[in-house]
């Protein structure tokens, strides 16, 4: 019998294992959480691809693989993997939005449908997957697609543009496989449609990595290649400490990093190693904690008591008033409000 395999199918098959090679890639070139959970979330969603293609490959070739027990396994575990992309792709965003994110005993809870029926594969029907299965799957990965969406919504404004930008750009890919997956597209894309689509998404970007050294900056160590000396870091960390003190940039809400290094007279680049290796934060994140010390001194002041919240965190360099109220609660585990309103309670008592 002559093996049947055409371009496309091909095609779907070499982006799949692009995906699983990156996944590799990117769990070797990097140690932090984040990139670990990234690489689980690109490997089960390959293997979950990879599915389809060998379902495809059968209808290809019929008959090849009916007498095959272990090939109704394989095919069931592949379905499974659906169970385990939506967790990873939400820890993932919790992971890169938090800075203080630690992995915890709980969060294993999410993943029980996905071990259980690793295990019991072997005695599931398809009945099981035709009757409300295949639908429960789909609805677990929108589900966690659309807690990861509610996070970045809530948070994307307090890390960094490329930060910001990547989970952006990962969302929207994500929602497009959503949509050329759903169980209402099937009858017309039939199992090898979406893992072209994989394919070529896996090649673009790919290809935008290794071609734009920002983009790789978000897998690798960071600082790994960087020529600053000791010496230098120090200095511009004093420059910076003594800018921020005395002349107050973070006050304007449209503040750069950008802007900041050409204040200073230094390159960008070398300003943000300093910020994110010496205060283990991003630019962000560095300016911010200057706006909340800003507010805090503000808000106490009674000279203030007349401006409202959302004047006072303008006042302060912020541009949005839920981000203000975000990161003050975060800090203070009071919002401004509260703060404000103890703070005179105090004073009276």
């Amino acid at each position: 019998m002559t093996f049947k395999v055409d371009f496309l199918t091909l095609l779907a098959f070499l982006g799949t294992f692009q995906g699983i090679l990156f996944a590799i890639v990117f769990w070797l070139k990097n140690k932090n959480i984040a990139n670990k959970l990234f690489s689980l979330f690109l490997l089960v969603t390959s293997i979950r691809i990879a599915k389809n293609i060998f379902v495809h490959l059968q209808q290809l070739n019929p008959g090849m693989f009916q007498s095959m027990e272990i090939w109704r396994i394989a095919v069931y575990a592949g379905i499974s993997h659906q169970f385990a992309i939506g967790p990873l792709l939400l820890f993932y965003f919790q992971a890169k939005l938090d800075r203080k994110f630690e992995w915890k005993a709980g969060f294993y809870f999410h993943f029980v449908p996905y071990i259980v029926l690793i295990f019991i594969t072997p005695f599931i029907s398809w009945n099981f997957w035709r009757y409300g299965g295949l639908w429960l799957s789909y609805l677990s990965i929108l589900t966690y697609f659309l807690w990861a969406i509610h996070i970045y919504v809530r948070s994307y404004r307090i890390v960094d543009i490329g930060t910001s930008t990547w989970l952006r750009g990962l969302l929207i890919v994500i929602a497009v496989l959503l949509f050329a997956y759903s169980p209402a597209l099937f009858h017309y894309i039939g199992y090898v449609g979406g893992a072209i689509l994989y394919a070529i998404i896996v090649f673009v970007s790919g290809y935008f990595i290794l071609i734009n050294r920002e983009a790789l900056s978000i897998f690798r160590t960071k600082y790994e290649t960087s020529s600053l000396k000791q010496e230098m870091v120090k200095e511009i960390r004093k420059a910076v400490e003594a800018e921020m003190e005395n002349s107050q940039p973070f006050l304007n809400p449209e503040l750069t990093l950008q802007l900041l290094a050409s204040a200073m007279k230094v390159p960008a680049h070398h300003l943000s190693r300093v910020i994110n290796q010496e205060f283990k934060v991003s630019f962000a994140d560095y300016v911010n904690s200057f706006r909340l010390k800003e507010a805090e001194r503000r808000l106490l002041d009674p000279r203030n008591d007349h401006l409202k919240i959302s004047a006072l965190a303008f006042e302060c360099g912020f541009n949005s008033v839920p981000t203000f109220n975000t990161l003050f609660k975060k800090t203070h585990r009071k919002t401004p409000s509260q703060f404000r309103a103890d703070a005179k309670q105090s004073e009276s008592a």
